[in-house]
């Protein structure tokens, strides 16, 4: 049992991989409109509440519960921004909330009515059960049970022990349950992601699934199909320097930021990948061989992405008809292989750069020399 505490205790946070997977799954946004709906919907409860003998009492407890309506306006404001908040700011929108929700509790002149609301902290639980560490669920724990144990008191000293005892059971399930059940979905998330095509930390797809992806886009084109495949392959600069700094956790925010960036900067319908450990994959079609104006705007969004690293980046284009007659490994083999060595090839030039290979020979396919 011991042994057990100590594991759960010691496990570590599910931040990025799951903000990496709802990236992925292109969720992100509903997400963010699920939490700010459900803020914005606490605050109009708040707000309603002030109508109810039950609710707040005193100026002192209605202007109290106006201020916490208002911060939860403010932070349903805060999830509707462009992007998802950092793991520092969730931890911050936890903490608050925690607070909000006892305050309110709190301020309710029923006590029951008070503890009918410290059922909040369950849902509460659940967001830091997907997301969090337990040491931040276990404080949650301890502000939600700290509510509730004083909610209780006024109960019993107004002659209703029944309800308080039978109240602080219901909330004492309720509060472990939910985050029980959020921790089981959170594990079988996992697995899936392990036995899936999708690389776990960024949310990007694997190298296999993106041989896959990108031979069933070659397979897709007719033989008279005059655009061009492009490959190109992202290598971080200075990626060893920055974990032997700042230690692997940076290392890994920095990929999670970067494949985040690469999702913003490609087309919908491109394919794009993360391998070990700083390299990302990207294929697209494009009506001329110049991919000039993707590579361009992915540079650039690289230099403003934290922690403002640049990347070298190697690219190849090659025209996709008779491409459908190949062997599709064999093919993308080749031209990642391709890619890489015009990556080294920018790198050794000082890096925060991109080299273009167009048309090239591929052993599988006969053609001109490749013009540079």
């Amino acid at each position: 049992m011991f042994i057990t505490l100590r594991d759960w205790w010691r496990q570590l946070d599910h931040y990025y991989w799951l903000t990496a997977f709802l990236a992925a799954r292109g969720a992100q946004i509903q997400t963010c409109r699920l939490i700010a709906a459900a803020l914005a919907s606490l605050a109009g409860v708040v707000i309603a509440s002030l109508g109810s003998p039950a609710g707040p009492h005193g100026d002192v407890g209605r202007l109290v519960a106006i201020g916490v309506a208002v911060v939860c306006m403010l932070m349903a404001l805060t999830w509707l921004r462009r992007g998802w908040p950092s793991r520092a700011q969730s931890t911050a929108f936890v903490i608050v909330s925690a607070l909000c929700i006892a305050t309110v509790c709190l301020v309710q002149a029923d006590p029951v009515n008070g503890m009918f609301a410290t059922t909040t902290f369950a849902v509460l639980s659940g967001y830091i059960a997907f997301f969090h560490t337990p040491r931040l669920m276990t404080l949650n724990f301890l502000v939600g049970g700290a509510t509730a144990a004083t909610l209780a008191v006024r109960l019993v000293g107004s002659g209703d022990t029944a309800i308080a005892v039978s109240a602080l059971m219901f909330l004492t399930v309720v509060n472990f349950a939910a985050p029980l059940a959020c921790q089981a979905l959170v594990h079988l998330l996992g697995v899936n992601v392990a036995n899936s095509d999708i690389e776990p930390l960024t949310g990007l797809l694997n190298r296999e699934a993106f041989l896959h992806t990108v031979a069933a886009l070659i397979a897709s084109r007719n033989r008279d199909d005059d655009r061009f495949l492009v490959v190109a392959v992202i290598e971080l600069d200075n990626f060893g320097l920055l974990t032997h700094t700042d230690g692997r956790v940076s290392g890994a925010r920095a990929r999670v930021a970067v494949g985040q960036t690469m999702r913003e900067t490609t087309r919908s319908n491109a394919v794009v990948a993360h391998v070990p450990d700083s390299e990302f994959l990207i294929a697209d079609s494009f009506p001329t061989s110049d991919s000039s104006p993707l590579v361009e705007r992915v540079l650039s969004a690289i230099r403003t992405t934290p922690p403002r690293t640049s990347a070298s980046i190697g690219v190849v284009s090659i025209p996709m008809q008779g491409l459908a007659e190949l062997p599709p490994d064999d093919l993308l083999d080749e031209l990642i292989d391709i890619a890489r060595s015009a990556m080294r090839h920018a790198r050794r030039a000082g890096g925060d750069q991109a080299h273009y290979v167009i048309s090239p020979s591929l052993s599988a396919l006969d053609g001109d020399e490749p013009s540079r």
